[in-house]
């Protein structure tokens, strides 16, 4: 397993849920991540690629989290919700989405956090931070972008704005991901992934805009737990029957997202998909791996004059087991 730093060279938007305008999402999801190395695959390589990178357990891909200088971000356990009696730290706590990879391997052991830690000056961007921030620090910024639309009866032109993200302490912040590659597929993985970077992801790509240098993170792992059957996911996740089947409802913590959209330079929409969110913490009651599946999307076969391709979408998962 090996993880990536995506170093973004200019800013981003990411359609969020069904808006093809207005608000961006703030990271990558791991589908939607998926989805554009395979687009780039076949462009860089062919179809034949895309197919072995599509076979079950090749390419599993967490979704993309912030880093900031030496710290990785995880998403924030819902499992996890430290004794606060304090009004103003559950204010604090609730505002965390991500937490440090520091913080992480002390949760997963079912250890708790000093809530003496649950300070503004430790928190930045939503992220929990394992050491104190200055007032001027920020790991990303938010911002609208103007646009024009033009009417193709009326000629008329009319604005609308966009979110974009923008990394603004950049090489020293971004995104990075998990990535289980089968070993015969590293060296093409790393490859599509270095194109994409070239390519760029999101919308406004033809003018520069979600362009990416990537940086492998050496010595990577995530922390190990033992004799536990609660698993934390890293990514979107859409379960097997028999996965699906032996999932303990009552004793998770989990939230579910739909998953749908339109493709690019096109107007077709995709099949839309309940899925585990990043953050869920799953009891299963059985030992077996949680895997996930791929899902068909859109069939080609069905839009033949529009589509040359099938459309996928994975809900295979990256998950680590947790204390719950």
């Amino acid at each position: 397993m090996k993880a990536y730093k995506l170093k973004f060279y200019s800013s981003f938007h990411l359609d969020s849920e069904t808006a093809v305008d207005g608000l961006s999402e703030i990271f990558i999801k791991s589908d939607t991540l998926f989805s554009a190395i395979c687009s780039a695959a076949n462009k860089f390589y062919g179809n034949e690629i895309v197919e072995e990178f599509l076979f079950p357990g090749n390419v599993i891909v967490s979704s993309a989290f912030p880093f900031y200088k030496e710290e990785l971000f995880f998403p924030k356990p819902m499992s996890y919700f430290p004794e606060i009696e304090d009004y103003e730290i559950i204010k604090e706590f609730k505002k965390i989405k991500f937490i440090s990879q520091n913080y992480l391997n002390f949760i997963a052991q079912g250890n708790k956090i000093e809530t003496s830690l649950l300070r503004k000056d430790f928190i930045l961007n939503g992220c929990w931070m394992s050491k104190r921030v200055g007032n001027s620090d920020l790991i990303f910024k938010t911002y609208e972008s103007p646009h024009i639309v033009l009417d193709r009866i009326s000629n008329a032109t009319q604005i609308f704005y966009k979110t974009e993200v923008y990394f603004s302490t950049q090489p020293q912040a971004g995104l990075y991901f998990i990535a289980d590659v089968k070993d015969e597929l590293v060296t093409k993985f790393e490859t599509v992934l270095r194109f994409l970077g070239d390519e760029g992801i999101g919308a406004d790509r033809t003018i520069g805009k979600g362009l990416f240098a990537v940086e492998e993170i050496r010595n990577f792992s995530l922390p190990t737990c033992e004799g536990t059957n609660f698993y934390y996911l890293l990514s979107m996740y859409s379960p097997n029957e028999t996965e699906f089947n032996s999932i303990l409802p009552k004793e998770s913590f989990y939230d579910f997202e739909i998953r749908k959209g339109w493709i690019t330079n096109n107007t077709l929409r995709r099949k839309a998909l309940r899925m585990f969110r990043e953050g869920s913490v799953i009891k299963v009651n059985s030992n077996i791996p949680l895997k996930g599946m791929i899902h068909k999307v859109l069939d080609r076969n069905e839009y033949s004059e529009r589509l040359q391709t099938d459309i996928f979408r994975s809900g295979q998962v990256i998950a680590m087991p947790i204390k719950g």
